[in-house]
């Protein structure tokens, strides 16, 4: 006998995941958004925040952590540490072709490009 249950438990199982993938990727989606806007100084506290967390997923997250790191530090003067995470980026996507999505990847290269970052 079927259960009348079961379909609002898969809707229910499925929100719930919904909800999960959209608060994980949402402090680095802010940073980003920070970034975008011309915000360089809430990107780089939103980063902060993130914290391990930004360095401990898997690597399409830590590729974009560290992507948005570099970008936001050379945004803000800090060209120093702007070149150390745009080396561990770029160290990340190459290992990974798919670990950067295609405008994210662009903007690596462009970033590597724009702070002379060499190998």
């Amino acid at each position: 006998m079927l259960d009348p249950r079961r379909p609002t438990r898969r809707l229910a199982a499925l929100a719930l995941s919904v909800t999960l993938a959209c608060a994980c990727g949402g402090p680095l989606a802010d940073a980003r958004s920070e970034f975008d806007r011309g915000h360089y100084a809430a990107a780089k506290q939103a980063l902060v925040d993130l914290g391990r967390a930004g360095r401990a997923g898997p690597t399409a997250e830590r590729a974009q952590y560290a992507l948005y790191c570099g970008l936001t530090h050379g945004a803000l003067g800090d060209v120093g540490r702007a070149r150390a995470w745009l080396r561990e980026a770029r160290s990340l996507a190459d290992a990974n072709p798919r670990a950067l999505a295609k405008g994210d990847d662009e903007r690596l290269r462009t970033a590597l490009q724009t702070y002379d970052v060499g190998p």
